[in-house]
């Protein structure tokens, strides 16, 4: 997905590293001085996961708003009889706070679901968080829908849309409008290319959850996932 927790389909001892890109210039403020917004700066993400054992992996990763470091563990579990995948991810967060000189950190929450693909193009995706620092419940939810197009090095490309609604709002918390963003997803061998348009710049589930600033002001952003067995 665009931000979405998908459950681990990684075999054991693959690895992958992603980069995570988020322009901070809004696409329609003056798009021909800052060319769409690309050249005011970006919130990066970096991360790698490594599959231990079948469907138990471990992940670290690091972005570059308020500094935040990130390691955790997943594990995922395929429920045959309703044709679903679940995930559960617990990850310790470490980052600057706004509110004061010490550093905020606790420990996210999440599960994932992920059903079956509907005729091979339909898949839907859920995930259900807790913020133990901010002491939120969030929720996010992701259609994908891939079709089989092998054009040079690409064999199937995605279209995404994903939605995060506020489930309680805080001001000094929460952004006041719901998160939600569109892209395209290209499939390569060993790689995964994203390009995508949201109305907010951070990375991650747990704070797309909190919220975004404004439904009118849109980014571009772009992911990068190269796959590799160790």
């Amino acid at each position: 997905m665009l931000n979405l927790q998908v459950p681990s389909r990684l075999e054991k001892t693959e690895f992958v590293f992603a980069i995570q890109h988020r322009f901070y210039g809004e696409i329609t403020e003056d798009p021909l001085n800052t060319f769409f917004g690309l050249d005011a700066g970006a919130n990066v993400g970096l991360g790698v996961r490594y599959a231990v054992l079948p469907h138990v992996e471990v992940h670290a990763s690091y972005t570059r708003f308020q500094k935040e470091y990130v390691v955790g563990a997943r594990y995922a579990y395929h429920v045959s009889q309703i044709f679903t995948t679940m995930q559960i991810d617990i990850h310790y967060f470490d980052h600057e706070s706004h509110i004061s000189d010490e550093r905020a950190r606790n420990f996210f929450y999440c599960l994932a679901l992920q059903s079956e693909p509907s005729a091979n193009i339909i898949i839907p995706v859920v995930n259900i968080g807790y913020d133990g620092y901010n002491e939120r419940f969030g929720l996010g939810f992701g259609m994908g829908f891939g079709f089989d197009l092998e054009i040079g090095p690409i064999e199937r490309v995605h279209i995404i849309g994903e939605y995060y609604p506020v489930i309680s709002r805080d001001e000094e918390i929460n952004g006041p409008e719901n998160y939600f963003a569109a892209g395209l997803k290209f499939e390569t061998y060993g790689h995964h290319f994203i390009l995508l348009i949201g109305n907010g710049s951070q990375i991650g589930t747990r704070r797309l959850m909190l919220g975004a600033e404004s439904n009118d002001d849109f980014y571009f952003g772009f992911n990068i996932h190269r796959i590799l067995d160790l």
